[in-house]
């Protein structure tokens, strides 16, 4: 067996306009270019074999595997979208698997069922994890039942996207205007969600079998002058607010998240990596969010995390590697 793949393929998507939401969501789609060149760089400086590849349709991701040997390459899949729509995302990893190569990253299945977040919300209560009560809005003429205050975003967006200074609404009017809103211009369901005003962690995940919690965050809003501390989409990608890692705990919380998170990730069929987000209000905990291949920019939420552990960046993207490569059954690692 190999010790390593003999190539990698690294495929990274490209959007040159959005077809639903607001043209600075493309902001977070852009991002994605930057992350795949720095991922190439450092794992080339550790001597990785690797090749970037662009990735607009599914063509694209049989062109780009053509002639390569499934049983020596390797595919890291930083696909966050397909063409100009999201929720096509899985057809990247579908396609790879019918073409019988590996990849780093979730599996289709993951991809679909975390981008619908009321989905994700009822498999979290089905098996017993805490999240905050919530209401789906597919016409905004349903009866509402959802909790006020409550935070209004689209049910299959990622990156704070459709979360604005308006999201969190405290009367009936507001909710109807904000999930309105959401039907209009990003063209899918709302999701209405209690909104849980107290501390606020992204929790980052790793591993196959036996997984590891790699570090803890919280997300600071010391500086936030709003009513409600929200990091909208405005504030994360003007990095208006910062986070903390390690985040201050003490053992009995920390114990507490890791294990919330342990189930999380298993329960929902992450692996190789991922990223949960979290609030605690009145001394409860409640999983707000699980991210399938989260964000690998050198000072994200993730790589940051990794760096607190131990891990520079190209040995966190040779453990990412290592995991996947031992899922593949192509390699014994330790």
């Amino acid at each position: 067996m190999l010790s390593n793949p003999s190539q990698i393929l690294l495929l990274y998507s490209v959007v040159e306009s959005v077809q639903q939401g607001e043209p600075q969501d493309l902001i977070s789609d852009l991002e994605t270019f930057d992350t795949a060149q720095a991922v190439v760089a450092a794992l080339q400086s550790i001597g990785y074999p690797i090749t970037m590849v662009p990735i607009r349709s599914e063509e694209d991701v049989i062109s780009a595997v053509d002639g390569a040997d499934p049983r020596t390459t390797l595919v890291f899949n930083l696909c966050e979208t397909l063409g100009t729509i999201s929720t096509q995302v899985s057809r990247v990893p579908y396609r790879l698997e019918q073409l019988g190569f590996c990849y780093v990253g979730a599996t289709p299945e993951n991809l679909d069922a975390c981008q619908d977040k009321g989905y994700i919300k009822a498999c979290l209560l089905q098996h017993g994890i805490p999240t905050a009560p919530y209401q789906v809005f597919c016409t905004g003429r349903e009866p509402i039942t959802a909790p006020l205050p409550a935070l209004v975003k689209p049910v299959a967006e990622h990156c704070s996207m459709g979360i604005n200074h308006h999201a969190v609404v405290c009367d009936v009017a507001s909710l109807q205007k904000q999930v309105a809103y959401i039907l209009d211009v990003y063209k899918q369901p709302a999701l209405v969600e209690a909104f849980l005003d107290g501390r606020e962690f992204s929790v980052s995940l790793w591993g196959n079998g036996t997984v590891h919690v790699l570090g803890v965050g919280e997300v600071d809003f010391s500086n936030c002058k709003d009513r409600w501390p929200v990091d909208d989409f405005e504030s994360k990608w003007s990095n208006r607010f910062t986070a903390i890692y390690p985040a201050p705990l003490d053992n009995d919380l920390e114990t507490t998240i890791h294990q919330l998170a342990l189930a999380t990730y298993q329960t929902i069929g992450c692996r190789d990596y991922a990223r949960l987000d979290l609030r605690q209000k009145n001394g409860q905990l409640y999983v707000l969010d699980v991210n399938p291949n989260p964000g690998l920019s050198m000072a994200g939420g993730f790589a940051t995390a990794a760096r607190v552990a131990g891990y520079d960046y190209p040995h966190m993207l040779h453990q990412i590697v290592q995991w996947a490569w031992r899922r593949s059954g192509k390699k014994d690692v330790k």
